[in-house]
């Protein structure tokens, strides 16, 4: 682990949310639609695995996370220390403003918006609803993953996708 990360310094004493059993749940299933999007893709087996992985820890920085807008940078900064080659992929899920999206990126944001909370296969027009519902649909939080299913169902495109994105 590299020496300039202390999760302490991301907690500085204060309570963070943490990763609760439908967390769990839901990173689980991440992993898995991460890895049949891998498969759907034409990926290696030793790719679709790596993608599972991915997509099990891709909120791994709730653990650390004081508010839930920073988990993806904490959780991508925790793997980046570890050399983990594909931390952007966490640290900027969600994001519906990234530069570009990498492959990696594009199946990670697909299978969380096709998983619900409690790690139940959606469709990310439920998905999304279920984010109204949770948070307002005025929300950043549902504007933001408005604007994200909207940019997946782009890349869905460029990538040969004909899955139910909606």
């Amino acid at each position: 682990m590299s020496e300039d990360y202390d999760p302490t310094v991301l907690v500085s004493g204060h309570t963070t949310i943490g990763i609760s059993d439908d967390r769990l749940l839901h990173s689980r299933a991440v992993g898995r639609r991460a890895a049949e999007l891998a498969s759907l893709l034409g990926w290696s087996i030793k790719r679709q695995h790596q993608m599972f992985v991915l997509g099990f820890v891709h909120d791994i920085g709730y653990e650390y996370a004081m508010d839930q807008r920073q988990h993806e940078t904490v959780g991508g900064e925790l793997l980046r220390s570890m050399g983990v080659q594909d931390w952007r992929a966490v640290a900027e899920h969600g994001d519906p403003d990234v530069d570009a999206m990498s492959d990696e990126l594009f199946v990670i944001n697909l299978a969380d918006m096709q998983t619900d909370s409690r790690g139940n296969r959606v469709s990310m027009r439920l998905r999304l609803d279920s984010i109204a519902e949770r948070y307002g649909k005025y929300s950043q939080q549902y504007l933001r993953a408005s604007a994200l299913a909207s940019r997946l169902t782009r890349e869905c495109k460029r990538h040969h996708l004909s899955i139910d994105v909606y």
